[in-house]
């Protein structure tokens, strides 16, 4: 189906930091995954990564899920970025793993809710972003740890 990757940022001051850089060069990947039609049939995901900014932080720490929609199918994922992976040169790998986890996550609910979903299609289809991201985690684009 489809893989929706997002950003929501306080303040446009993160702009072109690493986590900023490394979320939407996975977005982009994962629409032309898309795009090119290797992206699992079944229920689509959507994954918001929010990041912190001085004192306007998520309110809650590692990921939570936002609920599941039957008419669009797609179950909704937010994960709140930490404070010290925002310029840190580990940004590309830490939303890779974010990525992996709310695959593992929707694997947990759709499986308790009857719902098809090949979590190990999903995770295969995602690995050409993960390597992306590790590709990018060593080029560290200038910023320090």
């Amino acid at each position: 189906m489809s893989l929706f990757i997002n950003i929501n940022s306080p303040s446009k001051e993160l702009e072109k930091s690493p986590i900023d850089e490394a979320i939407t060069i996975l977005a982009a990947n994962a629409a032309i995954e898309k795009r090119n039609g290797h992206l699992p049939k079944g229920p689509a995901l959507d994954i918001t990564f929010m990041l912190p900014n001085n004192n306007d932080v998520p309110p809650f720490n590692g990921m939570r899920m936002g609920g599941f929609t039957n008419e669009n199918q797609t179950l909704f994922f937010e994960s709140a970025v930490p404070e010290h992976i925002v310029r840190s040169k580990h940004a590309p790998r830490y939303v890779a793993i974010a990525l992996h986890d709310a695959v593992d996550n929707a694997s947990d609910f759709f499986k308790s809710n009857n719902i098809a979903f090949d979590d190990a299609q999903w995770h295969r289809a995602i690995t050409p972003l993960v390597r992306t991201a590790s590709v990018l985690s060593k080029s560290n684009w200038g910023f320090s740890e």
